[in-house]
């Protein structure tokens, strides 16, 4: 329920409605769109580079306190926002959102399950993670309506009470690393021979993760399929980041605003279900044909996308190319879990999201800019075309070559 409530109510409203603002903010703050726009980069680039230790951090610090006080500081940031007059000041408070939602929203949710679930990892973490869809769809409106109907300052407070209010019960009395033997708490799903280890205290965290079955972080760095997972995060983030361009791309044809919103809710419909059926199938079906078929969904829905022009169509073919962000967002975090095992998940799991983190900052940017050349997203839809082609031989091949073949293994 925790890790739900972080996927929906917590990437929902971080990470979906900021672009809600764009508008409002350039004209009370007398800037250009593309100045407000940066606050989203600026805020990618700051996750990015908190992922670098933020893995470690969660070994070491007991994780109610540490996802308490990121959620905490996340709400008083929105909160502050609403006081807020220049330009700068959005800047430097974008910079620390993205320092302290990276753990609890991106982060979490796929180390916390994967500690906690040894069979049926791939349906939790699909369900879970397929909520953050979900939570895009329903607070978008919500938030809309209020800066339509309260304001932008009114907005940004709602959403800082959202946060504390649906969030911090859960981080603080609910969300442990991982399952205490003295409560008599156990790993679902695991072996007799497999015991958990108690979650006293932060240093005992940072001591039992090592004992756990896995691979060591530095390890793992040094293997064929850490390099072909970063590969795979690259590209298939790189294709995520025209999703923020979806809208303006259909306004481009000709469909009003409102059509191309349709279509990105289309997106986000499909990516909310995708990652919640690729866990699914993941955990009952053969791992190389559950790839094919959803790199092959997200391949057909941007193919569809440049072919198709009404707003019904265009919102079938987003709904496609939401469907294939579960191979993203559910199957390579699990790939990684069934590559590398529990021992340094959470650290492995960090590098290889900062890549993607860093890939979808620069695509965002990259693909305004060959708007800007050749006066279309014809070129930058093909390049995503590319990436999941070449994203889907880069994790069938990181599968088969996995050091981890065992659940038991330890290394």
């Amino acid at each position: 329920m925790g890790c739900c409530l972080l996927s929906f109510v917590g990437y929902g409203l971080v990470v979906n409605t900021p672009g809600l603002y764009y508008a409002i903010l350039s004209k009370q703050l007398g800037v250009s769109r593309t100045q407000i726009a940066l606050t989203s980069t600026i805020m990618n680039l700051a996750g990015a580079a908190t992922m670098l230790f933020s893995g470690k951090l969660m070994k070491r610090v007991d994780s109610r306190f540490l996802l308490s006080l990121c959620i905490g500081v996340c709400a008083l940031i929105f909160f502050g926002q609403s006081f807020f007059t220049q330009l700068w000041q959005f800047y430097i408070s974008f910079a620390l959102i993205g320092v302290a939602y990276v753990i609890p929203i991106t982060l979490a949710p796929s180390v916390l399950l994967s500690n906690w679930f040894e069979r049926q990892l791939g349906l939790v973490m699909g369900i879970a993670l397929g909520l953050s869809g979900l939570g895009g769809m329903v607070f978008n409106p919500v938030v809309s309506s209020w800066i339509t109907n309260l304001g932008w300052r009114p907005a940004y407070r709602l959403t800082a009470l959202l946060l504390a209010v649906c969030i911090l019960p859960f981080s603080i009395f609910v969300l442990r690393f991982m399952p205490n033997e003295s409560k008599g708490e156990r790993m679902y799903g695991a072996s007799t021979a497999q015991e958990p280890a108690t979650d006293e205290s932060a240093s005992t965290q940072g001591q039992t993760t090592a004992s756990r079955p896995g691979i060591a972080a530095k390890k793992a760095y040094r293997t064929p399929t850490f390099l072909l997972l970063i590969a795979c995060y690259v590209l298939l983030q790189w294709a995520t980041g025209m999703v923020q361009h979806v809208s303006g791309y259909e306004v481009s044809r000709g469909l009003s605003l409102q059509d191309g919103a349709f279509v990105v809710s289309g997106i986000m419909l499909g990516a909310a279900i995708g990652k919640a059926t690729i866990g699914i199938f993941l955990d009952r079906l053969k791992t190389e044909l559950v790839l094919v078929v959803y790199s092959a969904l997200g391949l057909a829905g941007w193919a569809l996308m440049i072919f198709l022009v009404s707003p019904t169509p265009a919102s079938v073919a987003g709904f496609l190319a939401g469907l294939g962000q579960g191979v993203l967002l559910v199957a390579l975090p699990w790939l990684a879990r069934q590559s590398f095992g529990q021992r340094d998940y959470a650290e492995i799991l960090s590098i290889l999201t900062m890549s993607g983190v860093l890939s979808v900052a620069l695509a965002n940017t990259v693909n305004g800019t060959i708007f800007d050349l050749a006066g279309s997203y014809i070129p930058s839809l093909i390049v995503n075309l590319a990436c999941y082609v070449l994203a889907l031989i880069a994790a069938i091949v990181a599968y088969r070559l996995r050091p981890l073949k065992s659940a038991t293994e330890i290394a």
